[in-house]
């Protein structure tokens, strides 16, 4: 009998621990196993296989005290062999009504998608972190410095499992873009303060890009839109700065770009860098925590810049005009890529999985 594993996301939207879960249903529905997604919230975008429950829309067409019974029937009817629990844990009490209540008779592996372990532990303290969760549990983390922090700020220990892509679709993704005929470089991900398109915007306006031609798009939404959307006025960058609304299939713009950059002060494992390599695309990138560094191979397939040095990522962005460099970068764009692949990674959760 196939084992039943249920998927545990806040959505299936917009973020790319969200875009992990969507791959990851995938990836374990082809490998046999029968999946079952549950979505904390109403927004499902991504695509996705196996079985879908909507929490988000019971709430809306129950009320919160119905849909949480119909969440805990689900739960200790639901026979899992274990849940994957890909969520933000940052409302102590919450968690400790479902590790208590709900998840009490379950297996549970907890990934931490962000080195900012707040998200996850909002006591920092380590019999408090423990205590949140359940007794039947692993720990993932999503790179090593993640893992490292965990263990150095809560004695916890846990496993790194890399997120994956599933690279096949590179080689025939469809040239579907409007913009293909432009030069652009390209930086998506939620508006928010964290990722820092502020700053992108800033070393854009410093670089030589704009008096070569070269765009700087920026796709995403979230809370920082109209903050950007004046910065770009402000600096009358209208013709040079686009910022585009969040797209369901954002391949065809991220193929066609020169380069993806990344200006976040602080990641997990940022899969559009990812993205982009498998699309022969050369990404830049402050080294920040965490992921970047294990991702890029520096002067090699990317530029990896001193963490928010923005001296240097101008520096950065104005290499890219360096024919000779650019073109020895997006030659080499699949360098390292073989350990982010679905079966590499796949091998490693199917091996966790006899651990449990």
């Amino acid at each position: 009998m196939n084992k039943k594993i249920c998927l545990l996301t806040t959505s299936l939207s917009s973020g790319g621990a969200e875009k992990m879960v969507a791959n990851m249903s995938i990836a374990l529905s082809k490998a046999g196993y029968d999946i079952t997604i549950f979505s904390m919230k109403d927004e499902i975008h991504y695509k996705y296989k196996g079985n879908l429950y909507n929490f988000g829309l019971d709430k809306s067409n129950l009320g919160k005290a119905k849909a949480f019974f119909k969440f805990r029937t689900f739960f200790r009817t639901g026979k899992f062999d274990f849940i994957i629990d890909h969520r933000l844990r940052d409302n102590f009490c919450k968690e400790i009504l479902f590790s208590k209540f709900i998840f009490n008779r379950c297996k549970v592996i907890y990934c931490v998608h962000s080195y900012r372990l707040k998200y996850y532990f909002p006591f920092r303290v380590s019999f408090l972190a423990k205590f949140q969760h359940v007794k039947k549990r692993i720990f993932v983390s999503v790179s090593r410095e993640i893992k490292d922090r965990i263990k150095r700020d809560l004695n916890i220990d846990s496993i790194t499992i890399h997120n994956f892509l599933n690279f096949e679709y590179s080689s025939s993704v469809e040239n579907s873009n409007e913009r293909s005929k432009q030069a652009y470089i390209l930086g998506i991900g939620r508006l928010t303060e964290t990722k820092q398109f502020d700053v992108l915007i800033n070393c854009y306006e410093a670089s030589d890009l704009i008096e070569r031609n070269i765009k700087l798009l920026i796709l995403g939404n979230g809370p920082c839109r109209n903050q950007l959307v004046n910065l770009v006025k402000e600096k009358k960058l209208e013709s040079f700065v686009e910022i585009l609304r969040f797209r369901k299939d954002p391949i065809p713009l991220i193929k066609d770009a020169k380069a993806l950059v990344l200006s976040s002060k602080v990641e997990g494992f940022p899969m559009v860098l990812l993205e982009a390599l498998a699309l022969n695309v050369p990404v830049v990138s402050f080294n920040c925590k965490s992921g970047p560094s294990e991702i890029i191979h520096n002067g090699v397939n990317g530029i990896l810049v001193e963490d928010q040095n923005k001296e240097k990522f101008v520096e950065a962005l104005n290499k890219l005009l360096d024919k000779d460099f650019y073109d020895g970068l997006k030659n080499n764009t699949w360098v390292g890529l073989e350990s982010f692949s679905e079966e590499t990674i796949l091998y490693q959760w199917e091996k966790l999985f006899t651990q449990m």
